[in-house]
């Protein structure tokens, strides 16, 4: 799965709240991760594997105009 800063997810259980990529780590971590900040929100971020975020029943990729 590739991911990119700039790309945009929702939770399945929370679809208006929109979560933007701003930052991938791949040192340190035997997993890359990637920190999530919510649109309209910059204080609130949430920190999760790339992994996780292709679990389709957790996260939908939204398509960027």
């Amino acid at each position: 799965m590739t991911v990119n800063v700039g790309d945009k997810y929702s939770k399945s259980d929370a679809p208006d709240i929109v979560w933007t990529v701003s930052r991938i780590m791949e040192e340190n971590f035997p997993l890359p991760h990637v920190i999530l900040v919510e649109e309209g929100r910059p204080t609130r971020q949430i920190t999760l594997s790339v992994p996780a975020l292709a679990i389709k029943s957790m996260y939908t990729k939204l398509e960027t105009q």
